[in-house]
């Protein structure tokens, strides 16, 4: 038994030392990595957005709603993201930037128009999100 176990060991340890020294040695050049000028117009910028409900004719909804949730979709990438992780939850953290098609679930007899908005720095409010207004409507 404990040579089973001894030799088991060892032809383990003789597999993992021969793949590791076939495994591609990565160098890094440090004169490449020291010439190349930093490129300050690819800061990642994360903006935060709060969406709003207005109805038809733009009045402010107040009270609950049917709405089952929001939800924004990259225009570049398609990639989806949700907010919070409450049904309810209005507010999106740390969009990267660029362009959303912002939207809603709707509920059994309600619904919200989307809306593609380009997120900057100009239309950031005082509190720190940009404010995203869609049009909600009742069947």
């Amino acid at each position: 038994m404990r040579k089973t176990i001894v030799l088991s060991f060892l032809s383990t340890l003789f597999f993992v030392q021969s793949h590791a020294a076939s495994a591609p040695e990565k160098t890094v050049n440090i004169l490449s990595v020291a010439e190349k000028p930093a490129d300050n117009d690819k800061i990642s910028t994360t903006f935060n957005v709060r969406i709003t409900l207005v109805d038809i004719h733009g009045a402010p909804v107040t009270g609950g709603s049917g709405l089952r949730g929001y939800w924004a979709q990259n225009v570049a990438t398609g990639e989806y993201y949700y907010p919070g992780g409450q049904e309810d939850e209005d507010k999106f953290e740390n969009l990267p930037a660029g362009t959303y098609t912002f939207g809603a679930y709707p509920g059994n007899w309600d619904g919200a128009v989307s809306k593609t908005v380009t997120l900057s720095s100009g239309n950031v409010g005082p509190d720190g999100y940009i404010v995203v207004t869609l049009t909600y409507w009742v069947e």
